[in-house]
């Protein structure tokens, strides 16, 4: 899904939640990399972010399988369970994606 679109500034924040029957399947890279083209071919954006939680090898590794760059830490930016965590920013451009492609 789209946690974030802003058509205005091309820029849009993209994200999931998968259960734990799911995993392991390609199927969140499979599907990001759909809402990813879509974004970029169809609404013309420029940027696209993914946010994980530093402890997220998995998710972490879906930004990485898409092609993203690591842009820095948020840290303690994500309260969960009680506890703050660090968040990991991701990013694509729209030429990267292109290049790739």
């Amino acid at each position: 899904m789209f946690v974030r679109f802003d058509a205005k500034t091309g820029v849009c924040e993209v994200g999931c939640w998968l259960e734990p029957a799911g995993e392991g399947r390609g199927l969140i890279t499979k599907a990001t990399g759909l809402l990813i083209d879509w974004a970029f071919t169809e609404r013309g954006m420029h940027r696209i972010e993914w946010r994980a939680a530093s402890g997220n090898v998995r998710s972490i590794n879906v930004a990485r399988r898409l092609g993203m760059s690591r842009d820095g830490v948020l840290r303690e930016a994500a309260p969960w369970r009680g506890k703050r965590h660090d968040l990991e920013v991701w990013s694509l451009l729209a030429d990267e994606w292109e290049r790739a492609r």
